[in-house]
Parts: C-alpha cells; sequence; structure tokens
C-alpha cells in the first residue's frame, strides 16, 4: 500500500449513508481531582471541576461517523426516561436521521457514568434495561427492510442489551445479501457467532474472541488459530479482531492475512477503541474502499483513540494530520484537536506568525512563554496562506514548521491555519493572553478585533 493510495482511499470518501443498528446508551463523565480520602470509609473523595454528556455505545459510533462526514442513520430503542431525552437531543444535535429510534415507555434506557481523576478511572456506575425488558422485534425488522436498500453500509453495535435478537440480526443479513449492501458486526460477548452469519465482517474484540474460541489470546498463533475457527463456523466474507494496544488482525482465510500494529507509544485509555475500529471500517467500506484501506485506517483511528482519555471522535481532516504528521508530535493539532482538549485549570497564551524562516530569534522569542505560567499555543501560517501573502510558498513547509515548534519546550500545542490572520482561531480557542513582538506594539494588528472582542490580554515579548 503506497502513501499516496491510503491518502487517496480516506479523501475520495464523501457522505456515505450509513446505518447504525444496536444499543444506544449516555456516558456521563464527571472529571475531578482526589486530594484526600474520606474519614466516612477508606474511599478517595473527588472533587468535580467539570461534567460532559456524551452519545454512547451504539450511539459512540454514530457520533464517530457523523463527525467523519458520513449522512447517518441510527435503529434503536430509548425509554421515556430523562436519561432518553438526553440521548434523542444529542442525536438531533448532531443531525442524525432518529426515524428508526423507538421510544418506549417500558424500556430504562442505559446509562454509564463514569468518575475519573486526572487520567485515572477511579468508578463507573451503570443503569442498564431491566434483562426480561420486551423489545419492538417486529417494528425494528420493518424499519431494517426499508431502511438497508437505500443505504451504503450498515453497522450493527451490539452490546448485548437485548435489543438485537437474531431474527433481527438474520432479517438485517438477509437484507444485505438481497440489495449487495455490507453489513458489519462489532458483536457482544457470546460463544455463539452463528447470529452474525452471512455478515460481511464482524469485528470482536480480544476479549470477545476468547469468549468465542474458548481459549486466550497469547500471541499471534493463538490470534490466527482463533480467527480461522471464527471464519469457519460464520459465514464472512472478513474477519477484524481489534487487539487494543496491539493493534488488529485482518483474516480472510490462512493464507491470506494482515496484521496492522498499533501506531502509538502511549496507551491512556482503551475504552472507545473498539467502536473507532468498526466506525471507520464501515466509513471506509461504504466507500467503496479496499478492506485494506480500511483495515489501515481503522487502525490508525484506534491508535489516536487510546491516547485520550474517554471517547473521542476524529474528523477526516485529523486522520489525515495524523498520517502526515506521524507520532513524532503529540504538540501538532487541529483547532477541532485543540478545542477539546483545552486544560480548564491554566490560562492559554497564545502566538502566531508564519515562521517560515525559523532562526535562533524566534526560539529565544518562543522561549520566554515558560515565564507566563500557561498553557502556550502557536498557530502557524499554511503554506498556502503564506503564498497567499507573500507570493512565493515558504522554505520550510508547514510540516516541517510546525514540527520544529512542536519541539520547543515552552510550546504546548502547534496549530496550522488557512486563514491569512489568526483571527478566527482567537475566537475559537479565547485565549486569556496573546503575545506579540515589540514591533507590533502602538501599532495595528490583523487580530485587533479579535482580540478586543474575546477579553484577551495583550503582552508584548523583546524580539531577538
Amino acid at each position: 500500500m503506497s502513501q499516496s493510495d491510503l491518502r487517496q482511499a480516506l479523501e475520495n470518501i464523501e457522505d456515505p449513508r450509513i446505518l447504525v443498528i444496536g444499543d444506544l446508551m449516555l456516558d456521563h463523565y464527571s472529571w475531578g481531582e482526589v486530594d484526600r480520602i474520606s474519614p466516612e470509609a477508606p474511599i478517595p473523595v473527588m472533587r468535580v471541576l467539570r461534567e460532559d454528556q456524551r452519545l454512547g455505545g451504539a450511539g459512540n459510533v454514530v457520533m464517530n461517523l457523523a463527525t467523519l462526514g458520513a449522512e447517518v442513520s441510527v435503529c434503536g430503542v430509548t425509554g421515556k426516561d430523562e436519561t432518553g431525552d438526553i440521548i434523542n437531543k444529542l442525536l438531533a444535535e448532531n443531525e442524525v436521521d432518529r426515524s428508526g429510534v423507538i421510544v418506549s415507555e417500558n424500556h430504562k434506557s442505559c446509562l454509564k457514568h463514569r468518575m475519573i481523576a486526572g487520567q485515572t478511572h477511579l468508578l463507573r456506575m451503570d443503569i442498564d434495561p431491566d434483562p426480561d425488558t420486551d423489545f419492538p422485534q417486529n417494528q425494528l425488522i420493518e424499519y431494517l427492510q426499508e431502511k438497508v436498500p437505500n443505504c451504503d453500509a450498515a453497522i450493527v453495535s451490539d452490546y448485548g442489551k437485548g435489543l438485537l435478537s437474531s431474527s433481527v440480526l438474520n432479517e438485517l443479513a438477509l437484507c444485505g445479501k438481497k440489495h449487495g449492501i455490507p453489513i458489519i458486526g462489532d458483536p457482544k460477548r457470546t460463544t455463539d457467532y452463528s447470529i452474525y452469519q452471512d455478515f460481511t465482517l464482524i469485528k470482536p474484540n480480544r476479549k470477545e474472541t476468547e469468549a468465542a474460541v474458548g481459549f486466550s489470546l497469547n500471541n499471534r498463533n493463538d490470534i490466527l488459530r482463533a480467527a480461522e475457527k471464527l471464519k469457519k463456523e460464520v459465514r464472512l466474507d472478513y474477519l477484524v479482531i481489534s487487539l487494543d494496544q496491539d493493534g488488529l488482525l485482518l483474516f480472510q482465510s490462512p493464507d491470506d492475512y494482515q496484521f496492522f500494529e498499533a501506531q502509538t507509544q502511549e496507551v491512556f485509555d482503551v475504552v472507545g477503541a473498539g467502536d473507532t475500529v468498526s466506525s471507520v471500517l464501515a466509513f471506509m467500506i461504504a466507500g467503496k474502499a479496499s478492506i485494506e484501506h480500511a483495515a489501515y485506517w481503522a487502525q490508525l483511528a484506534a491508535s489516536m483513540e487510546i491516547q485520550h482519555v474517554g471517547v473521542v471522535s476524529f474528523t477526516k481532516n485529523e486522520l489525515l494530520q495524523r498520517f502526515e504528521f506521524g507520532e513524532s508530535s503529540t504538540k501538532i493539532m487541529t483547532i477541532e484537536q485543540l478545542c477539546r482538549t483545552l486544560p480548564s485549570e491554566l490560562p492559554v497564551v497564545f502566538t502566531n506568525g508564519f515562521f517560515d524562516n525559523i532562526s535562533a530569534g524566534h526560539l529565544k522569542f518562543l522561549d520566554q512563554l515558560k515565564t507566563l505560567k500557561g498553557f502556550n499555543v502557536v498557530g502557524i501560517n499554511s503554506d498556502n496562506s503564506i503564498d497567499e501573502q507573500k507570493g512565493a510558498l515558504p522554505l520550510l513547509n508547514e510540516r516541517e514548521r510546525a514540527l520544529l515548534l512542536s519541539a520547543v519546550e515552552a510550546v504546548d500545542r502547534v496549530v496550522i491555519f488557512n486563514e491569512l490572520d489568526a483571527g478566527s482561531m482567537i475566537r475559537r480557542i479565547r485565549p486569556q493572553i496573546v503575545v506579540k513582538g515589540k514591533r507590533f506594539l502602538n501599532k495595528k494588528m490583523p487580530e485587533e478585533k479579535a482580540i478586543e472582542e474575546t477579553g484577551a490580554k495583550l503582552e508584548f515579548f523583546p524580539e531577538y
């Protein structure tokens, strides 16, 4: 697989229509810090600093696909309760087709509440539907029969909450076969994978695979033996086994398989990595990419996911940027990534420039950022932006400039922007402090209006 072919495989995909069928959940995050033990019991006391609510379960797959740029429809059940209301509100806010979501008075919506101190999970509290809940199977099947023929792919996100009976899964497989629509399954932990018979692809993780085959996956030989066993038992075109920090296996036959290594050195949290893999597989397959290209991009996205605490969705641009820059610097981000990860406990300090002819003077200027004791973000003009203003491309391209600046100790993040000036970026990240060189003192600056609007304080540093 050449670099250009891989890049083009992702870039060429535009607005595939994807149906997500599965267990909708709400992920509630309480983020905080722990500095004492409770006097009532030997347990940590977490002081909550912020709270966050996100779509979980099949909803996380929905968000992944919507963020990539797919036209997403969702089929599932929520209860007539507060959690269900929030799930439907989040789906609506993200412009997801909810015509397949059934709101049932007899259903208890699924909630996962995680308490996280720093990067440490302290506790997860689950509220699940009652095990004997009756799901409206006929209504689900009728919807699938109507919807599947008009999709480019369908993906099952099965968390084993009772929604996806064998009759629903069988009907989905039949619809896929009849209309030539690929069906991708992210299965629950079960010993009976025959329920996914005639799917195009299923993607169990390591533990789910171990449960299905009855032995541990301790090495590659074990993994291949398990893949061959599952492939024989279930009629599939492909099998993908997600191995978290160890990457993934794409298996077609004992003579045709490929391991994809995880492209990361640090693992913070494997939550959501499996959903990321299945989402990107579905996106690429729906966009008519080859299965090898799909597996590559799925693993790259999972490598990005496990570097974050909690679940995160990525845009095509973010995947392409990681593809271009690699993991040589986690400091280099898109504006979307930066906005999601700005710290609340430190003031944001921002400066910007062309940095098209980086010198010792630039490095000395940036080193002064340490004196402000904040979170230091540097914006650099893209090659196109510089070409438009100077009439020539810079000596160092944007990738080289970003890598050099990311090596400066005082710089916490580097973002490349395409606009002529950094005004739009300032409005989005709303820094507390904007730093300029002393030559701008008492002079009009392109970003002046944005600085005034956001209320940022201006600091002027000596230039060398």
